[in-house]
């Protein structure tokens, strides 16, 4: 964090504003955190048991982080140097990064304008002898086609990896996502469905692998008790500055810690090989202290979930962006509800009094804003991709979102004939 970022964050007039951070915990889990006494390993598995039962899945892992999960994955499958990994051109960094660490290669396959997700029809041409997995991302709690996929991945005897990093609720004929493809995972930090502060889930779905997972898996150490007590801290702090009665100040407050080291955060999007993480094991486990948490999360994880839904309906009853089947459908979550505008720059600065929205993703790999050959993608390669990175404008929709706050707003949007709509809406 930057001495110029710190300022940019100065405070403003007290005023309720709110943002995509910490919006589904609440104080409960800080006196939990604050009376944790010591590294219980029954609060892991008691979290562990709530997830397997939650999402119905057998055999679940916890980890520090959904990518140290996917990396872990990857590494269970005994991926070799330079097999390939079908990815979509519209992701996180920390995707691609993971793949580089294993030795592997991401091949990134072009996404579709309506749903934001991989587009289908354009899997097939991107298959080679080298092809091991295709990564099917649920982009924004929105799932997927992980059923044409499936088929794809039968004929041509590739391994599905599904991305539920923002997806955790979402399911297919009362399916789970994440349960369906032979492996799932999903990330719990502070911008997720829950939030544990930082954290991942795995889902391991293929019998073949159950062995060798939890082989690996027990070998993988725990983040030091230092830095899960100030990562615990860094929780706490969140939950205050990032209130939205509290934000105007907060984010300041928020920055400048960070600037001073007090929060603690896991920062690795812009390395390509893991031996250039240092300060933290790689993968590494879920600790008591934030399985604590993540206990508490998932009791009030349907609650969340209509919350989320609700704020979606709100967005769309003005904007009109999905039809009423698809809002109603459990294939999605709405972790953001999503759509394209012509001029987003413009519009992010005009929702900016009410809301802080950190828009996802800008760049086809959020976290990278170039050389992006280091993580093995040719610019101008995915149109599509490309083209939405640049026009993308999403809303969060946790429980310290008030929609109505943003109606004016939206109405101002619909009217402005900036939404884009000329392809197919769902």
């Amino acid at each position: 964090m930057s001495l110029k970022n710190i300022f940019s964050n100065l405070p403003s007039y007290p005023h309720y504003k709110m943002n995509v951070f910490s919006g589904t915990n609440n104080l409960k889990e800080i006196k939990d955190v604050l009376n944790y006494k010591t590294q219980d390993d029954k609060y892991i598995k008691y979290y562990e048991d709530k997830i397997s039962k939650t999402i119905k899945s057998k055999y679940i892992y916890t980890f520090a982080s959904g990518r140290m999960g996917f990396y872990t994955i990857l590494k269970a499958i005994n991926i070799q140097k330079d097999d390939e990994v079908i990815i979509p051109s519209f992701t996180c960094v920390v995707v691609p990064n993971a793949i580089l660490y294993s030795g592997a290669k991401p091949i990134y396959c072009d996404i579709k304008k309506d749903d934001f997700n991989i587009d289908v029809s354009k899997i097939e041409k991107l298959i080679t002898p080298k092809t091991k997995v295709l990564c099917a991302q649920h982009t924004f709690g929105q799932m997927c086609d992980i059923i044409s996929i499936k088929k794809l991945a039968k004929k041509y005897n590739f391994l599905i990896i599904e991305d539920c990093a923002g997806a955790l609720g979402a399911k297919l004929d009362k399916q789970y996502a994440g349960t369906i493809g032979d492996f799932g995972y999903f990330s719990t930090d502070r911008t997720k469905v829950v939030n544990t502060g930082l954290g991942g889930i795995v889902s391991v779905n293929n019998k073949k692998y159950v062995k060798n997972f939890y082989k690996i898996y027990t070998d993988i150490p725990f983040l030091s008790n230092s830095l899960s007590k100030k990562i615990s801290k860094t929780f706490i702090f969140n939950i205050l500055t990032m209130n939205p009665y509290l934000y105007w100040l907060g984010k300041f407050i928020n920055a400048l810690l960070s600037k001073l080291k007090i929060m603690a955060y896991l920062l690795d999007e812009q390395f390509t090989k893991i031996e250039q993480i240092k300060n933290y094991p790689y993968p590494a486990r879920l600790s008591g202290i934030l399985a604590k948490i993540g206990i508490s999360q998932f009791k009030l994880l349907n609650e969340n979930l209509k919350t989320r839904k609700n704020n979606a309906n709100f967005y769309n009853n003005i904007l009109k962006i999905y039809s009423k089947e698809y809002m109603q459908s459990d294939t999605n979550i709405f972790l953001r509800y999503s759509l394209l505008v012509k001029n987003r720059d413009y519009w992010e600065k005009k929702f900016s009094s009410k809301i802080d929205l950190s828009i996802w993703f800008k760049t086809i790999a959020s976290g990278r804003d170039n050389k992006f050959g280091e993580i093995n993608y040719k610019v101008n390669s995915n149109k599509v991709s490309e083209y939405v990175c640049d026009h993308i404008f999403n809303l969060p929709t946790h429980n310290q979102i008030r929609a109505d706050k943003l109606k004016s707003l939206l109405i101002e949007l619909k009217q402005s004939a900036d939404i884009i709509t000329e392809d197919k809406i769902l």
